[in-house]
């Protein structure tokens, strides 16, 4: 190596010269002294770029001045050999020839190399120095030992370089992480003054952190929680050193710097730095979270009253009566009850359609589950979709926020959907979706929703007569029948029209605070020659009137509330209908039920149901049982 003749006090000057530099100005010094020191043409160092598998100049010296962003793939390069197998490689002469690739060799008219790895202590390698020359440069024991001691020093100074890089880059990430944090951070040293805090703790104190540095941490506390927290702090610095933190659950009253107080939750910690001992404390204003708990318990204390209420209002058991046709719809809902089939319930309008599907609910497991209503006869055709589905912020005009359909808010429970008979042909294809696959899209929405719901359907018209109309799809009509169940006209229970209105009587008592209101033997014979043509719902209103308008406090004035209770004459029109064996089989059923009741249940003998329907006793007994009407004794 044809290197410059080289002293102990030349290697002392050139040590002495990168001394005192660090950064860019020592690699400057380091490659410009380098050099000098070998008599070569040129010398850089550089760092690794592996991704990309280049090498960038920190300093570049060459022909005696610096080449600034000098930056290059290493790939049929000697800095590539280098690279590549990790070692000092030499090239004492013929350099262009054995890298006759490399574009950047030529120019220099460069005929030799030295270059070696720079390393760090986990053995990855940090970047290269490297010298070149336009003469040949033979092996020299005493070159070789300086270019290791620069080589040395270089990697140090890499290493330096880029754990202060490393060390920078995780300040500012743990900076950023506290100044983004929603808790308030508050860091005291051990006389628990205030020496930093972040910007969410600047809104929750309401100050500016400069104006609590030095200060003690007492000012945030009220003075209740500050012997706390300093009894805390003394704790926690006798605890072992992986034991430095602790939880502190609702044990603190803060204090804005207004003076106002608010409930806080915290996290107390302890670390040391350069010998000094710190506490870190994270706290949160859980004001909003305890007004929440608060107003949680609340609403579910109203709650459990108000369904205190209502059970009371309603009792124990809602549907009242022991008409056969009463009977074998229950026993239809018992049968249904305890699955998760879907229900079609018919009847006239006011028959108790929507007690019966509560019962169903009730009786499910799904009770424990929400039961929601919709009356799709209550909601205009074109919001039907939305309330149903829900829809999304900005759907259509109005949809001011996103909302949640009827069917989430079912979910896992059941849902009734009454007078599904109103509801226009579109979204009955949406409904059949749900009720095949268990999956709906709110409105304005891409994504699809899953729900596991039970449907129970209620209509007082005819979906038969509709499908045959156009109006209703057949295919939704299947899915819904799965269980018809079909809730008897009141003028078809019997004696239920006399049970009812006495439950009704003593409900209306309760409200009012006295003593039911007692029906005469006429008003009970009124109530069943009545046709009730609103049914339940109108027998209802009518005994609320005959209490209302009693005369002696004592007997309901049904002669007020019912002055038309005479039997009503069948129209024109219902002479000429021909009635079904079914219908017939009903008014047979509902005349001998007259029969028995007006007999006290007594069928033969002397003013028994026989001798009334002109009829012998075993006849009675047989046409009964035929038609399945329960024998009173």
């Amino acid at each position: 190596m044809a290197a410059a003749p080289l002293d102990d006090a030349a290697l002392q000057a050139i040590l002495a010269g990168t001394a005192g530099e660090t950064g860019e100005a020592f690699f400057a010094e380091l490659v410009r002294h380098l050099a000098q020191a070998l008599g070569t043409t040129c010398a850089w160092v550089t760092e690794w770029l592996p991704e990309a598998r280049r090498l960038r100049a920190l300093a570049f010296w060459v022909g005696g001045e610096f080449k600034d962003d000098y930056e290059y793939a290493v790939a049929n390069t000697p800095c590539g050999t280098v690279m590549d197998n990790r070692r000092l490689v030499h090239i004492p002469e013929r350099l262009i020839e054995l890298y006759s690739d490399d574009p950047d060799l030529r120019p220099l008219g460069a005929v030799s190399y030295l270059g070696v790895p720079l390393v760090d202590t986990d053995e990855r390698i940090l970047g290269h120095l490297a010298v070149m020359h336009d003469a040949p440069m033979p092996a020299d024991p005493r070159a070789l030992a300086v270019f290791g001691i620069f080589a040395g020093r270089a990697a140090a100074e890499l290493r330096r370089v880029r754990r202060d890089r490393e060390l920078r880059e995780r300040e500012q990430r743990l900076s950023r992480l506290i100044d983004s944090a929603r808790d308030a951070i508050i860091e005291v040293d051990t006389a628990l003054a205030v020496v930093g805090m972040n910007p969410a703790a600047e809104q929750v104190f309401r100050c500016r952190a400069a104006a609590l540095l030095g200060a003690p941490i007492d000012g945030l506390l009220a003075p209740p929680s500050r012997p706390t927290l300093q009894r805390l702090a003394r704790e926690l610095a006798r605890q072992p050193s992986d034991q430095q933190s602790l939880w502190i659950p609702d044990a603190l009253t803060a204090q804005r710097a207004d003076g106002e107080p608010f409930p806080a939750e915290a996290t107390l910690s302890r670390f040391e730095l350069d010998g000094r001992a710190y506490f870190t404390v994270i706290l949160r204003d859980v004001n909003e979270r305890v007004a929440a708990e608060a107003r949680i318990r609340a609403l579910a204390s109203e709650t459990a009253t108000l369904r205190e209420e209502i059970a009371a209002l309603l009792g124990d058991d809602e549907l009242i009566g022991d008409s056969p046709a009463l009977r074998a719809a229950l026993a239809d809902l018992r049968r249904v009850a305890g699955g998760d089939t879907t229900v079609l319930i018919t009847g006239e309008t006011g028959t108790g359609k929507e007690l019966v599907a509560r019962a169903i609910h009730r009786l499910s497991p799904r009770a424990a589950q929400p039961l929601v209503k919709v009356n799709c006869a209550a909601i205009a055709s074109t919001l039907q979709e939305s309330e149903l589905f829900g829809h999304e912020k900005g759907a259509f005009t109005g949809a001011t926020q996103r909302r949640e359909g009827r069917f989430a808010l079912a979910d896992g429970g059941t849902i009734f959907l009454d007078e599904v008979g109103e509801m226009p042909l579109d979204l009955q294809a949406k409904l059949l979706r749900v009720l095949q696959e268990g999956e709906l899209d709110p409105v304005g929405s891409s994504r699809t929703v899953r729900v596991d719901v039970r449907v129970i359907a209620a209509t007082n018209r005819s979906l038969d007569d509709m499908v045959r109309a156009g109006t209703f799809r057949q295919d939704l009509l299947y899915r819904l029948n799965v269980f018809p169940l079909h809730v008897p006209p009141l003028r078809q229970r019997g004696d239920d029209v006399v049970r009812l209105a006495e439950a009704f009587a003593a409900e209306l008592a309760r409200r009012r605070g006295g003593a039911p209101l007692l029906l005469r033997a006429a008003d009970r014979d009124r109530l069943r020659r009545y046709e009730w043509p609103g049914n339940v719902r109108e027998l209802r209103n009518v005994i609320e009137r005959a209490v209302i308008t009693s005369e002696d406090g004592r007997h309901l004035n049904l002669a007020r509330a019912l002055p038309e209770a005479a039997p009503v004459a069948p129209s024109a029109a219902a002479e000429d209908r021909i009635l079904t064996a079914d219908e017939l089989r009903a008014l047979e059923r509902e005349n001998i039920s007259r029969a028995l009741a007006a007999a006290g249940g007594k069928i033969a003998g002397a003013g028994g149901a026989a001798e009334r329907l002109g009829l012998n006793p075993n006849t009675l007994s047989s046409r009964m049982k035929s038609l399945g009407i329960a024998r009173r004794d």
